[in-house]
């Protein structure tokens, strides 16, 4: 009876080491968005350009994704309710077409270098700065 209760206690208390290593999906509460990618759906207010996809996957302190023409990758910290996206380097292909894509990526990659709150609510991702909206994205499945 006694060895049972111990092997018992044991089992536990691997299942919770397990858990804790598994860090429970992948997100921490102090960083909401480890783990997570989106696709952008608004360049302040402005749907982006037919033809783009402009995309953003954030993994420990890590920011990557497409910016419609280029890759680029860089760093960002969550504190509470800000953000901030730091070191960003982008490859450094011309693209063409669309029309206007080449200005497109650089106004993203400014919004997104001077993005200073976010928000996630509704399978939404916004980047904001001093309370307006400067990206949104939608989660990607």
């Amino acid at each position: 009876m006694g060895t049972g209760r111990i092997a018992a206690a044991g089992m536990l208390g691997l299942l919770v080491l397990a858990l804790t290593a598994c860090g429970g999906g992948g997100r921490s509460r102090s960083d909401p968005l480890h783990g997570t990618s989106w696709n952008l759906i608004s360049l302040e207010g402005t749907a982006p350009l037919p033809g783009t996809r402009i995309t953003v996957t954030f993994d420990a302190g890590v920011i990557q994704g497409s910016s419609g023409c280029n890759r680029f990758s860089g760093a960002y910290e969550i504190s509470g309710d800000r953000i901030a996206i730091h070191d960003v380097r982008s490859t450094l292909m011309a693209c063409i077409k669309p029309e206007g894509v080449m200005d497109q990526e650089q106004k993203f990659l400014a919004l997104l270098m001077s993005s200073e709150g976010y928000q996630i609510m509704d399978g939404r991702l916004r980047l904001t700065r001093s309370g307006q909206v400067l990206l949104t994205f939608m989660a990607e499945n």
